[in-house]
């Protein structure tokens, strides 16, 4: 079986400053993920059939949070059975990246998703870089799927969630 793989970042990708800043209540029980950027996440694993490999420092230090996150956006199903790269000191994106791929040689695609370009220079043609601000927009969705499927012809209503966007 070959696998499609969506390197993901967190922050500035399913959570946004624009979210966590004005619209983000933690005692109402909201998830610290941005519902609008999630979305956009889970339309591109659906449509690519991606499954999710975690790049973010969330990885590391705070796996009990970002499970439940995970969980609570309907994100788990999606996860690779290894489903984080490994951790390098000092951090290097790009070097886990590819550790991880050496150690899965039945993938057959990947696009990386991240607000911060630590990669190597190879990746970068397999790179969709957000916003922290804004985290997954239209625009990345749209470059994201124009890596993983270039030669195709379409077009896409916009998604909206919310108006106020």
């Amino acid at each position: 079986m070959s696998d499609k793989i969506l390197f993901l970042d967190i922050d500035g990708v399913l959570n946004s400053k624009i979210y966590y800043k004005y619209l983000y209540k933690p005692e109402e029980g909201h998830s610290r993920f941005d519902p609008y950027c999630v979305v956009l996440i889970k339309r591109l694993i659906e449509e690519f059939s991606l499954q999710i490999v975690i790049t973010s420092t969330w990885r590391n230090g705070i796996v009990d949070r970002l499970m439940r996150e995970l969980e609570e956006s309907n994100l788990t199903q999606y996860l690779h059975q290894d489903w984080h790269t490994p951790i390098l000191r000092p951090v290097n994106r790009g070097k886990e990246i590819q550790l991880w791929l050496d150690c899965h040689p039945e993938t057959e695609d990947y696009i990386i998703i991240d607000d911060n370009e630590n990669l190597l220079e190879y990746q970068l043609n397999k790179f969709v870089k957000t916003d922290n601000y804004a985290g997954m927009a239209q625009l990345q969705y749209h470059q994201a799927r124009n890596l993983l499927s270039p030669e195709s012809e379409y077009v896409v209503a916009p998604l909206i969630l919310n108006e106020d966007r």
